[in-house]
């Protein structure tokens, strides 16, 4: 008679090493804080993936923990070539330095409990599967689709909680005699493995969430896949297996894995060995339609990380965002700490929420704008740079062909009481300086004629003629300077003042020569304080730019 063990050796005769020295092997961390961020490389960098990476990375390191990365490509058909290069290279930009993981120069592995890639760690699951089918806690499947559907079906007929459990598996009873005989009758053909669930359909566990407190669900009774016949294992028991080999403490991810604590409670359970703390924050969502549904990959720009680089959105205000949502103390603490590194903020679990956060992109414009407007004018310009080099070439040309001008030209009115934090995104300062270009402003005649031409101005000419001669652009004295436009402008009809305008008599009021130096000087009716816009171009390109309406 054939025992569990014989059929174990059978479907895995390579496999001699045991469990208990692979613990060996990776013993306890000195500090016993440790957390991941284990994506899976289909893709692109997900705003959830950046959310979870920072906070997950923010817990390890202030309690002088580990944080890793592990990328988890057992699902090798979804697999996106270029996808985990590009992952690191996200979540560097947000200074999310990982301690281990694929993270050398050219991918390879850097610390002590790898390998941190699924697809090169199948010796070590087939460890620990073989030892549950010795136990008899796990067994092989040969049920093809089309049986697994039949019996859907019958269930859902028979309004029969769904699975593969108990009567409606094929091959739990079977003994080690009968799986062998099956085993040779489908051609050795491997088949998938199944865990033997010893829960119980009527009966709810309790498990403690270190967000939620103590949940009571339902057990699981599900004899549920571990194994796949490629030899790669389900993320059941690869969590099992990789949290527990590298030592994970704290498991964070998306609430949808809630229902799936149960099934890992046991798997952990049946290796007698320590579960991790675990977290599931609600997933990010949006309103839609004035419903609140998650952030959609398939569906919502915002949820690609690369959405808020394009349109030019600043690390740290993207980060401030994050734990806005994540943090109910966050707020306060910003406000009172404008400018102080994200290190000196001390993340609670406590202070998460239940609810899922909700984006707000309004929100996070704003915030992006308390950040730009903060910081000082030369940070503003090398952040500029670096966005403008990547995604805006013509930006990056006009920034590096006078860098004291652009630099000037930026600083209008920043940091000061009448400061209009004009910047909320990097685009934002390119439109609001552009016009400091000669061959912009060149480009742009035919717009400013017409906003003149609307303006219905008279005596131009004269105006601009003496205007030039005797402007001065050097005192810093606001009344000064506007009192020198008024008084060229009373000499060729135009009011002071609006009280003197009704008196009758005049063309124009002096806010009307504001507005065409403003049109003439900028091409638009709205721009940054005239006289430091005038100041920063220097009185010889105002007088060449005035210079139109002397021929």
């Amino acid at each position: 008679m054939a025992t569990w063990k014989d059929l174990a050796d059978l479907l895995f005769p390579n496999v001699d090493a045991d469990i208990q020295k692979l613990l060996d092997q990776y013993p306890p961390r000195e500090n016993p804080i440790c957390t991941r961020f284990a994506p899976s490389p289909t893709g692109f960098l997900h705003f959830w993936g950046v959310f979870t990476s920072v906070l997950n990375c923010k817990y390890a390191k202030q309690q002088g923990g580990t944080f890793f990365l592990r990328i988890e490509d057992t699902d090798q058909k979804r697999e996106v070539e270029g996808a985990v290069s590009l992952l690191i290279r996200g979540l560097k930009y947000f200074g999310i330095e990982f301690d281990e993981g694929p993270i050398g120069e050219n991918g390879e592995d850097v610390g002590n409990y790898g390998p941190y890639t699924q697809s090169k760690r199948g010796e070590y699951y087939k460890v620990f599967i073989k030892n549950l089918i010795e136990r008899g806690l796990a067994y092989p499947c040969w049920m093809s689709e089309e049986e697994l559907n039949a019996i859907r079906e019958k269930q859902m007929a028979q309004k029969k909680l769904p699975g593969i459990y108990g009567e409606y598996s094929k091959y739990r009873a079977y003994t080690p005699d009968q799986l062998i005989e099956t085993y040779h009758e489908n051609g050795d053909t491997f088949p998938v493995i199944r865990f033997r669930s010893p829960g119980d359909l009527e009966k709810k566990i309790l498990f403690t969430d270190e967000l939620r407190g103590v949940v009571s669900m339902a057990d699981n009774y599900n004899d549920i896949v571990i194994l796949k016949k490629d030899g790669l294992p389900t993320y059941h028991l690869a969590h099992i297996v990789d949290d527990t080999l590298m030592r994970t403490s704290l498991v964070m991810r998306g609430e949808e894995w809630l229902t799936s604590v149960p099934l890992h409670l046991q798997l952990f359970k049946a290796f007698d060995l320590p579960a991790p703390k675990y977290l599931h924050p609600a997933p990010i969502s949006k309103l839609d339609e004035g419903k609140k549904r998650k952030l959609s990959k398939r569906h919502d720009p915002e949820a690609d990380i690369q959405y808020f680089f394009r349109n030019g959105y600043a690390k740290q205000g993207i980060l401030d965002y994050i734990f806005t949502l994540a943090s109910s103390s966050f707020e306060d603490w910003r406000k009172e700490h404008q400018g102080v590194s994200l290190d000196e903020f001390s993340f609670e679990i406590s202070k998460m929420g239940l609810a899922a956060p909700l984006f707000d992109e309004t929100k996070l414009k704003w915030i992006n704008n308390q950040y730009l407007s903060f910081i000082s004018t030369e940070e503003l310009y090398q952040q500029c740079l670096e966005w403008a080099q990547e995604y805006d070439s013509d930006f990056y040309t006009l920034l590096t062909s006078d860098p004291d001008y652009y630099k000037a030209a930026m600083n209008i009115e920043r940091h000061t009481e009448k400061d209009p934090k004009r910047f909320t995104l990097y685009a934002d300062v390119k439109s609001q300086i552009l016009f400091f270009s000669d061959a912009y402003w060149n480009e742009k005649k035919e717009e400013r004629k017409n906003l003149i031409a609307e303006l219905g101005l008279q005596n131009l000419s004269e105006f601009v003629r003496e205007y030039c001669e005797i402007v001065d652009l050097e005192t810093e004295d606001t009344m000064v300077r506007f009192t020198q436009l008024k008084e060229i402008g009373k000499k060729y009809g135009y009011a002071t003042n609006n009280a003197e305008f009704k008196q009758g008599g005049f063309v124009g009021k002096v806010g009307d020569l504001a507005m065409f130096l403003r049109v003439q000087l900028c091409g638009a009716k709205q721009t940054p304080d005239l006289f430091s816009t005038m100041k920063v171009m220097g009185k010889e390109r105002v007088k060449e730019r005035l210079g139109e309406f002397l021929v």
